[in-house]
């Protein structure tokens, strides 16, 4: 019977659960382990709320760049680099202060994804399992540091409150309501939160005309929001101007930026496509146990995995939903049985099993620091370095410029020199640039054709080169610049500076 195995009072019972609880949590620690890395969207973040609090007059169109941008700037993940700039410029901890709030944000995720699907009725033998299905779907959400982190907490906070409106109470709309203010103002994964409730409002509507239940006495509270939805829109430093900018960022295309290109595009894409699917046969081998009306969710789950088979930053989305809602949906199934009554059958095993992996697990995660966030300055460390060493001679020889920049290095360059030196691109993107520059920059760091083109499009007075740029060998040779009216000023392993020949700054060599 499912009621017997769903006690956990005996002794042994809470020490399995506990031991797979541990286990469970340090494999998740371990995985997200390696993304120590400060990820680029940190620096744009924070230099936006640097400017903000230095001016004392919000930025309402673009400061930083010098190439054309779009009026007004709507950078919807501010509130992110305000509390990016308070954790980690403003905190003692300085760059560590980001690995203290991230593993916060972890922790928080955790809690509330076991609460759902425990509230759901899975067993906790079946949640700690079917954690490892979906962690090569995660990785993106849980960089170092992410606005999106902050939606997927979103998301699992509003899961359960989804279950207390299934349950007849109403009160949690008070709750979503400054949740929804704040989400809004951290990342615009807040509409993927809209969704959500949309299609559980469409769940409630067929559930209660099913039933022959009044269906608007049921679901007032849901229609009563839509205005609040609206109104919330407005709550943000741009105001009218946020929703227009959404429409253009929801529909836009981004084909050259990778995590927008689909699943099998990813790092590890045959991993992730096993795990995509066996997460899918999962969902249907649930329906076919189950009725879909005890499924509650599962038209979003399906959207939600079909966003992540389209987009490859959207399978973190996917994996805490399905994480959430799978475990209850499994539990009552001959499959949930049988794994419930296999493992506590081999309680000895499991328990010796769960002790290797987690101490395997923690020697990886300690291995990798997973506590400290690092800042990789060198080829060698990434293929997305930033360019530390540059950046410090240019300070010491107080330039002031505009500096051509590839997209994964403008926002720290701005975040390191900013005012004195403005810059051409940073990750931005469709929330500071107009369309072509992206391209414009694709094409000259490639050396594409009509590279050239770029140099006079554009006001540059210096030009950061990656060392592993396409474009190097037609810039310069060993020592000297291949342009015309360009010297080579500066270069180390990872990143050389090509400056006007209006600007006399001495050749400094630091390979």
């Amino acid at each position: 019977m499912l009621a017997s195995n769903l006690r956990v009072s005996h002794h042994r019972d809470v020490v399995l659960l506990a031991t797979l609880a541990a286990a469970a949590t340090v494999l998740f620690i371990a995985y997200i382990s390696r993304m120590h890395a400060v990820t680029h969207d940190v620096f744009h973040e924070m230099a936006l709320a640097r400017a903000w609090l230095e001016s004392g007059e919000f930025p309402k169109n673009d400061v930083f760049a010098y190439t054309p941008t779009v009026a007004p700037t709507v950078h919807h993940e501010w509130g992110t680099g305000l509390i990016l700039y308070w954790s980690s410029a403003v905190s003692p901890l300085g760059m560590d202060g980001l690995m203290a709030l991230k593993f916060s944000l972890v922790a928080a995720l955790g809690l509330l994804l076991y609460r759902v699907a425990r509230n759901a009725g899975a067993h906790p033998i079946v949640f700690a399992l079917t954690l490892p299905i979906v962690l090569p779907l995660m990785w993106v959400g849980f960089a170092t540091l992410r606005a999106q982190l902050f939606t997927l907490v979103f998301l699992a906070a509003q899961m359960l409150m989804i279950q207390s409106d299934w349950r007849g109470r109403r009160a949690w709309v008070l709750l979503w309501i400054p949740m929804y203010l704040a989400w809004l103002n951290l990342h615009a994964g807040f509409v993927v939160g809209l969704g959500m409730l949309g299609f559980h409002a469409m769940e409630r509507i067929v559930d209660g005309w099913y039933r022959g239940e009044n269906v608007f006495k049921r679901n007032w509270h849901l229609v009563a929001l839509l205005p609040i939805v609206g109104v919330g829109l407005l709550c943000n430093p741009w105001g009218w101007d946020y929703a227009p900018y959404l429409m253009r960022a929801i529909t836009m295309e981004r084909p050259t930026i990778l995590e927008w290109k689909p699943l099998w595009y990813t790092y590890d894409p045959l991993t992730s496509l096993i795990a995509f699917g066996v997460s899918v046969f999962m969902i249907g081998y649930v329906a076919k146990y189950r009725r879909w009306s005890r499924l509650r969710g599962w038209l979003f789950c399906v959207l939600a995995a079909y966003m992540a088979l389209k987009h490859i930053r959207h399978g973190s989305l996917y994996a805490v939903v399905w994480l959430a809602w799978m475990p209850a949906w499994l539990t009552p199934t001959p499959f949930g049985h049988a794994i419930v009554d296999w493992v506590q059958q081999q309680r000895i095993g499991v328990i010796r099993v769960c002790r290797y992996l987690a101490i395997g697990c923690s020697a990886f995660a300690i291995w990798n620091t997973f506590w400290h966030a690092s800042l990789p300055t060198t080829l060698a460390a990434s293929s997305y370095c930033f360019p530390s060493d540059a950046i410090h001679y240019l300070k010491s020889h107080s330039v002031h410029g505009n500096m051509m920049t590839p997209f994964h290095c403008g926002a720290y360059v701005s975040w390191k020199l900013y005012p004195d030196v403005k810059v051409s691109l940073d990750g931005r993107y469709e929330v500071a640039f107009a369309e072509h520059v992206m391209p414009d920059h694709q094409r000259f760091y490639e050396g594409k054709l009509g590279w050239e083109s770029v140099l006079t499009q554009y006001d540059h007075d210096l030009i950061l080169v990656p060392q592993d740029a396409a474009i190097r060998d037609k810039l310069y040779t060993s020592t000297t610049s291949k342009l015309p009216g360009w010297n080579l000023v500066y270069q180390d392993s990872s990143f050389a500076i090509l400056a006007n020949k209006d600007f006399e700054l001495p050749y400094v060599d630091r390979r």
